[in-house]
């Protein structure tokens, strides 16, 4: 990040680490227990995975097969993606995996009728508010920047079915 290497982010209760090698990550680990041991915090060990991402150097040849990293006695499993802030981060380092979720979760609050059925009385204007706060919860497409045409026109496509799932539900469509 502007020109200095990273390789602890952190938010909250949330720890992401960065090494360019499995040594490098392991003496992270090794620190993280270190310290946290020394002001008497506990690591969630079943919810702490590792990924591995191919180099941006294609004259870079990276292993299949790594060694287990240890941290606490506990052995941590190699994972493809991974969830951090509610954000999908696949090894690809495309967003196709995050749009997806977000489409899925798009269907559950609005396919499935719940508001429409639920609010099918009200205004029009009450309605959008409710569209707006329930079906809009669009807070980390920010960060989408890699993906392939067909995911974001499907990401579309489920906005436009939501609103006429939604709206059309009833004959006030006059907006």
């Amino acid at each position: 990040m502007g020109n200095q290497f990273t390789n602890v982010l952190a938010y909250a209760d949330d720890l992401v680490l960065l090494a360019q090698s499995w040594k490098a990550l392991q003496f992270l680990l090794n620190i993280l227990e270190v310290e946290a041991a020394a002001i008497n915090i506990t690591r969630n060990t079943s919810k702490t995975v590792c990924m591995v991402s191919p180099s941006s150097n294609r004259n870079c040849i990276i292993g299949q097969v790594f060694p287990s990293f240890v941290i606490n006695q506990h052995t941590i499993k190699f994972v493809p993606k991974f969830k951090y802030l509610g954000h999908i981060i696949s090894n690809n380092f495309t967003d196709d995996e995050d749009i997806d979720r977000e489409i899925r979760n798009m269907f559950v609050r609005c396919k499935c009728n719940t508001l429409a059925r639920k609010f099918v009385q009200c205004s029009l204007r009450v309605k959008m508010q409710l569209f707006k706060t329930f079906c809009l919860c669009f807070y980390d497409i920010a960060l989408w920047s890699v993906f392939k045409c067909g995911t974001i026109q499907k990401f579309r496509s489920c906005y436009h079915k939501c609103i006429k799932l939604y709206f059309l539900s009833t004959d006030d469509l006059t907006v």
